[in-house]
């Protein structure tokens, strides 16, 4: 993980940011165990008087339109936005809307998308790899993509 982080264009601003602000869009309970993780994972990565803000949200807290706007708002201002998710050929449903919703928000600030899938052995998410990356690019972000290792891998 380290690695990938290190990759990207805003790393070396990311290094020496004194607050970092995330949000995750999590289609369950465990998803967000995923997205936790990495969070734990950057914070160490990140300067040692970092404080990272993090806004953790499940999909389905995003049925009414009022905390879809909330977790919208919160991802424009985010510096890395997390979309974790099961395999699947499409976004789960409701995810295309509150994505929309966050790209109307947020201008031109330099965001990172960055996508978490479960571990290979259980299925294929090219499709919905290739939207976000094809979508983070017309919306000029970097975008990683990252699946879990598989049990027996560990």
């Amino acid at each position: 993980m380290e690695a990938t982080i290190a990759r990207l264009r805003v790393w070396p601003l990311w290094r020496e940011l004194k607050h970092f602000a995330v949000t995750a869009i999590c289609e369950d309970c465990s998803t967000s165990g995923r997205a936790d993780e990495f969070c734990q994972t950057l914070s160490r990565c990140l300067a040692p008087n970092c404080k990272i803000s993090k806004g953790l949200w499940l999909l389905s807290e995003l049925r009414p339109p009022q905390l879809r706007s909330v977790a919208a708002g919160e991802a424009a201002q985010a510096d890395l936005v997390i979309i974790s998710i099961h395999h699947a050929e499409v976004l789960p449903e409701g995810m295309e809307n509150w994505i929309d919703l966050w790209l109307r928000q947020k201008g031109n600030r330099a965001t990172v998308m960055l996508a978490l899938f479960d571990s290979l052995h259980l299925g294929c998410s090219t499709s919905i790899r290739t939207h976000l990356e094809e979508l983070a690019k017309t919306e000029n972000m970097e975008f990683l993509a990252q699946s879990e290792e598989a049990p027996e891998d560990r």
